[in-house]
């Protein structure tokens, strides 16, 4: 497994995470929810401490709580310990992802706690909105559930099937540990050792294709006071393949729902009002990229609300942003970008995206500012021209579907 370094002078922590690429997006349709059951499981013992309360002890003895994300595009094993503790951690997350036990007892209980995580989602009509989204963008693919997938998904899952997946995805091949922070205390000899213990397994096979872009709109009528209103833009011509594009893409999300100077915040909050909060943001994959916008607003609200994005939307798509608003928002990148890196996990985080979701091994946080600071306004204006006028839309609440025609 590669070992990626980022020191961070000054630092008294260390952040450590172990990757694999086993996101949801790489289960099939009959094991969704795989990915996220395995990562919960991963923490239910080892052969060295055969019990939860025995890993979580031994964590706790070193100041920290060893943690799991699963992602739509990998998963993660990590933690952030004092500097002293750092290859006691390593050495409990290779144990973590080498020698899980994945006992047939644990699975049905872990599968209880699942199914509650997913009931407490269930309960958030924002959460509701979010995946309506995505079965709007992605129907017929996987990536149209979440990464937990439904209760009913969760309630059919093997043993066997998380032991495939397991060993089909969990390869050091496909994926890399890092460490960032302060690096005082690091034997490397000894780390590549310890993460040697993972089994070799064959590189992973690339995910699914995505299915093409088609304009939907998928609306959950209920009793409320507030309208959950998701919409996704399609950019085909973005590519977070390319340092570069992605850059554009961060600048681009800012200027366009970040900031309350950001058009949508400027124009809709406080000129206008008509919402609390709204946000936006150019994300994707390998020839799916979209502008999402999510936001929250009264049903009386939700015409004008939806009206006026679509006005903000197409007079960029046609204009592009002023010089003034170049300027501004490739400085607030910058800024927000250098205060996120100042948290070492934040550094690690970035490092893992460039690595696993675009394949891009030249991680260099102080390049990409400087990229955020340079972007001009041809490139931000070819951003917005590309974006498809039509798209698709979610909304959750009480509202009436001509609303958002």
């Amino acid at each position: 497994m590669p070992l990626l370094e980022i020191p961070v002078a000054g630092r008294g922590a260390t952040a450590v995470a172990v990757v694999f690429p086993a996101g949801a997006r790489h289960e099939t349709l009959d094991e969704v929810g795989v990915a996220h059951l395995l990562e919960h499981l991963a923490f239910k013992g080892t052969e060295q401490h055969p019990t939860a309360t025995e890993l979580n002890r031994a964590a706790e003895y070193l100041g920290t709580e060893l943690d799991g994300v699963s992602t739509t595009e990998y998963v993660e094993f990590s933690t952030t310990v004092r500097a002293d503790g750092a290859m006691a951690v390593i050495e409990l997350l290779a144990e973590v992802t080498a020698t899980p036990l994945l006992a047939q007892a644990e699975i049905e209980a872990e599968r209880a706690v699942i199914l509650q995580e997913i009931a407490d989602a269930d309960e958030s009509l924002g959460s509701q909105a979010d995946d309506l989204l995505g079965a709007a963008l992605f129907a017929g693919h996987r990536l149209a559930k979440n990464v937990s997938g439904t209760s009913g998904d969760v309630q059919q899952l093997t043993r066997g099937q998380a032991l495939d997946f397991r060993d089909r995805q969990w390869s050091p091949a496909g994926g890399v540990a890092v460490i960032t922070g302060n690096l005082g205390h690091i034997d490397r000899a000894r780390a590549q050792a310890t993460l040697g213990q993972i089994p070799d397994r064959r590189r992973p096979p690339p995910p699914a294709p995505l299915p093409p872009f088609t304009p939907r709109t998928e609306i959950e009528p209920c009793d409320g006071d507030v309208v959950h209103l998701r919409l996704a833009y399609h950019v085909p011509g973005i590519d977070f393949r390319r340092r570069r594009d992605r850059a554009v893409a961060e600048v681009f999300s800012q200027l366009v729902g970040g900031p309350m100077g950001s058009r949508l915040c400027d124009e809709l909050r406080e000129q206008r009002g008509l919402c609390y909060w709204i946000d936006a943001h150019v994300w994707g994959y390998e020839g799916a990229t979209f502008l999402s916008l999510s936001c929250s607003v009264g049903p009386a609200e939700v015409d004008e609300v939806f009206t006026r994005i679509q006005s903000i939307v197409g007079d960029l798509s046609a204009n592009g942003p002023t010089e003034e608003e170049v300027r501004r928002f490739g400085a607030y990148s910058a800024g927000a970008a250098t205060l996120d890196f100042e948290a070492i996990g934040l550094r690690m985080d970035y490092a893992i995206e460039l690595i696993m979701e675009y394949d891009d091994h030249e991680v260099d946080p102080d390049r990409h500012i400087r990229e955020l600071g340079s972007i001009d306004r041809g490139e931000l204006t070819a951003l917005a021209a590309d974006i498809n006028p039509h798209p698709c839309v979610a909304c959750v609440g009480p509202t009436n579907p001509a609303d958002l025609a």
